[in-house]
């Protein structure tokens, strides 16, 4: 009977779990380090880190953590308390880079409703594309390259990135627009670029006005008729 009850809890967790990035902060052993979470679930996460100063830092097997997760898609930062179960070492264009699975010891309801949100997202239609656009960040105006949109936000490329869950307002203008469209956002995350200049930023959209729906249409069957 345990056996079928802790396949169950298996098969459940498998389901549930969707392929993220976005950075968090990790305490171990009294010290905290920031990463990045690569996969998410009701009953655990994996995480990859640069940060870690030394391989005696490393979370091993069956150390305890915990997790703080802030993201725009909560209302508060969300703490999460867990066990690790593997970790492994290796090497990136970054540097050394630590990976690690976290088992949760319990499933808060915040943590299932941001499940729920992430994996609404995902199911919600995006297109692909390369187009210069503009947005404004502390009353400033920046230019950035538009490389994937959906209704719940895009991804950008661009000589300067924006602070993380700060405001922006976007400008998007195309062949297809009437008009330009201006949308408003929230950076739910960046990465520098390895040389060091610029890099990518993701941005959640607050209320997409309806036009947008229409454009990413538009631009999918464009990309299709290519």
């Amino acid at each position: 009977m345990d056996r079928i009850q802790n396949r169950v809890m298996q098969d459940q967790r498998r389901q549930s779990r969707i392929s993220v990035q976005m950075e968090c902060r990790f305490k171990s052993d009294e010290n905290e380090y920031g990463a990045l979470m690569l996969d998410l679930s009701q009953g655990g996460t994996l995480l990859s880190s640069t940060f870690l100063p030394d391989e005696e830092s490393l979370p091993v097997q069956e150390n305890k953590i915990s997790i703080t997760l802030d993201t725009s898609s909560l209302k508060a930062p969300l703490k999460l308390s867990g066990t690790v179960r593997r970790s492994s070492v290796g090497m990136s264009e970054y540097g050394k880079v630590v990976q690690f699975g976290v088992e949760f010891e319990n499933t808060p309801l915040e943590l299932l409703r941001l499940i729920s949100t992430l994996s609404s997202r995902r199911k919600e239609p995006s297109v692909s594309m390369q187009i210069g656009c503009t947005f404004i960040s502390d009353d400033n105006e920046y230019e950035a390259l538009l490389i994937d949109l959906s209704t719940g936000g895009a991804l950008f490329s661009s000589r300067f990135l924006p602070e993380q869950q700060s405001k922006i307002l976007i400008t998007l203008t195309a062949e297809s627009m009437d008009s330009p469209l201006t949308i408003e956002g929230i950076v739910s995350r960046k990465a520098v670029s390895v040389s060091g200049e610029g890099g990518k930023f993701s941005v959640e959209f607050d209320n997409p006005p309806p036009e947008l729906s229409q454009l990413i249409n538009v631009l999918a069957e464009e990309r299709n008729k290519n």
